[in-house]
């Protein structure tokens, strides 16, 4: 019997050093942690942080690449986050 691979490359969305989700890369699943990120960033200052930060990153079917392609961190609370790559 063959096994096949099924890994592909995944979005996955960190925040405070905790990973939050994991979505095949698509751009359906991109908008999604978008979506979710925007809501952590108000969940966070609400509860008033000033240290700690969201992140999604692109991670390759292998595992080994991994890029972040936005990220926000509490403490640049004044400066917008950073725009989105893909």
């Amino acid at each position: 019997m063959i096994k096949e691979d099924n890994k592909q490359a995944t979005y996955e969305l960190w925040y405070l050093g905790d990973m939050c989700n994991s979505l095949p890369k698509c751009r359906e699943s991109f908008n999604e942690m978008l979506i979710d990120a925007s809501e952590l960033m108000r969940c966070g200052r609400e509860a008033g942080l000033t240290v700690g930060g969201i992140e999604i990153c692109c991670v390759s079917a292998d595992g080994n690449d991994v890029e972040t392609v936005w990220s926000y961190n509490h403490a640049d609370k004044d400066n917008p986050p950073v725009k989105a790559t893909r």
